[in-house]
């Protein structure tokens, strides 16, 4: 029996049938139902199982269809597969293919490939999950597909041979997977890059260079990859596209663009993710429609493996030395009440809504005795007289929580721990938290899944905090049940002290009142274009 799962405030849609001639002027836009929309930077990849960053997403997803998909209401509903059982125990997901799912191919004379089996089949999912489970293919949403039984395993081993993997394919309509434990958000798993078909006849073809150029791409979606370039992907109505959801733009185009919200002024775009430093403009523009997610956190956090938080008992110390409910935060941002963001879901529930973690209290005279004790034996074992200077980054933002901080770690800890704060765009911060070149950092940490779970497993293998504990792994591999093993997860990482949260915020996204249709999703700064549409006037 097929089980749709209703997923609340996962897609936004925003709306609005009223006409505005001026909007005619967009450029590029030789059709109404032509579509435009800024991106930072141009994709590096689009092979589905290693793609990343936002660009990439964006046309992996537009262009490619998995298992199943979100429709405009945020239900999970059928993509490639016609339907699907659940076992009663949860573990066991059959997926019956719809065999009339083909790739967006030209014709057979034109293609480069004798023999192509254009039909999509259980062997291409089969394929494309054991790639994203090998060690070597370094899958960055390893997390979601380490859900499959035996899958951390085979990864952690580095091996090839993936044959127990949960994943056979039963004939070429039929699909089984089996899971480790139960996931009650495993469906909306199934949505994201990492589980796209991947044609393995196609692949050895591309010899290394799948998804690094239009033509060593392929699409099975309502739209396909036409064209791809330094500065716009443009992306076409798939005309061969025969399942549930074809596209109703006729083209959407993808520009580079690093003043994105100047040119989205100056009706050059359709719709717009809105960066931090234009949320109050775009709030207080009453023509436009908005929409907003709260799916991101703001954080104190802490480099595990920089020289000084190594030490669990500095990491205390610096978290128990700041009153965080005094500190100045932007007008967009809201108190945290945990490390999983406000949107994710457990248990078939808002996790959020229905646990509390416990957070570090504030409790300076403790944090000046872990700090004096770990002062003495950090001087002893050095041989040194006084402690190196500590950098603290963070975003213009959370410049005044930033000194603000420091002001009372030196006002317990005193005037001889010197703390540089810098001061960085978000991208810069971003960089170095990927090179690990910081100490401590007031930092955002946004949901790519609604998944609860999924988030946790963030820090049970490589992340930007370099933090590594067994004992975390035990817990995320344990059999509790799911709500029970994230809380368990949570505390523990408040505990070791790698996080204080602070404040939550929301994705902003804008949309043109003469469009319909184009859907955002509440993670990963992803939008579907399938169903936009342009108003007649």
């Amino acid at each position: 029996m097929k089980k749709p799962i209703a997923l609340l405030l996962v897609i936004g849609m925003l709306f609005s049938f009223c006409a505005c001639s001026k909007l005619k002027s967009f450029f590029s836009r030789n059709q109404e139902q032509s579509f435009s929309y800024p991106i930072a930077e141009m994709p590096v990849t689009i092979d589905p199982q290693i793609a990343s960053g936002e660009a990439e997403l964006i046309i992996v997803e537009n262009c490619m269809e998995g298992l199943v998909r979100f429709n405009e209401k945020g239900e999970i509903v059928p993509g490639v597969a016609q339907s699907w059982d659940i076992s009663s125990n949860g573990l066991q997901y059959t997926f019956h293919l719809n065999p009339n799912a083909a790739w967006a191919v030209e014709d057979d004379e034109e293609f480069p490939i004798e023999n192509f089996q254009k039909r999509i089949t259980a062997k291409d999912f089969v394929f494309a999950v054991s790639r994203a489970v090998r060690k070597e293919t370094a899958a960055p949403d390893f997390q979601s597909v380490s859900l499959i039984k035996n899958a951390l395993k085979i990864n952690a081993s580095g091996s090839n041979n993936t044959a127990a993997l949960g994943i056979k394919a039963l004939d070429d309509t039929t699909l089984v997977i089996t899971l480790e434990s139960p996931n009650s958000d495993f469906l909306s798993s199934l949505t994201g890059a990492v589980f796209m078909p991947c044609s393995e006849q196609f692949f050895e073809y591309c010899a290394g260079r799948y998804g690094r150029q239009a033509k060593y791409f392929l699409s099975n979606a309502g739209l396909e990859l036409r064209s791809w370039n330094e500065t716009n992907v443009v992306l076409r109505k798939n005309e061969s596209y025969s399942l549930s959801n074809p596209s109703k733009a006729e083209s959407v185009t993808l520009y580079r663009d690093e003043n994105a919200f100047e040119s989205f002024k100056n009706n050059n775009y359709d719709a717009l993710a809105v960066s931090d430093d234009h949320i109050d403009e775009a709030l207080s523009d009453k023509s436009l429609h908005v929409q907003a997610y709260d799916d991101t956190l703001w954080s104190l956090a802490l480099n595990c493996e920089s020289e000084f938080c190594a030490s669990k008992q500095l990491r205390l110390a610096l978290m128990q030395g700041v009153d965080t409910s005094l500190l100045t935060a932007p007008e967009w941002a809201s108190p945290a009440k945990g490390i999983v963001p406000n949107i994710c879901t457990a248990g078939g529930e808002n996790y959020r809504e229905g646990v509390a973690c416990q957070l570090i209290a504030y409790a300076p005279e403790k944090a000046a005795q872990n700090f004096q004790s770990f002062r003495e034996r950090y001087l002893e074992e050095n041989d040194v007289t006084d402690l190196p200077s500590f950098t603290l980054l963070c975003t213009a933002a959370f410049e005044k929580a930033a000194k603000e901080t420091v002001q009372s770690w030196q006002q317990y800890f005193g005037t001889g721990f010197e703390v540089k704060i810098e001061v960085l765009t978000l991208p810069e911060l971003k960089q170095r938290l990927s090179e690990g070149s910081f100490d401590a950092v007031i930092a955002p940490i946004s949901a790519d899944t609604t998944d609860a779970f999924v988030f946790l497993k963030k820090f049970s293998s490589d992340n930007d905090y370099r933090y590594r504990s067994a004992s975390y792994n035990s817990l995320i591999n344990s059999k509790a049940k799911e709500v029970k093993k994230c809380l368990q997860c949570e505390n523990k990482l408040l505990a070791d002290a790698l996080f204080y949260p602070l404040y939550t915020s929301n994705s902003y996204y804008v949309q043109r009142n003469n469009v319909e249709g184009i859907y955002f999703y509440a993670f990963g700064g992803k939008v579907n274009f399938l169903n936009a549409a342009r108003a007649e006037e």
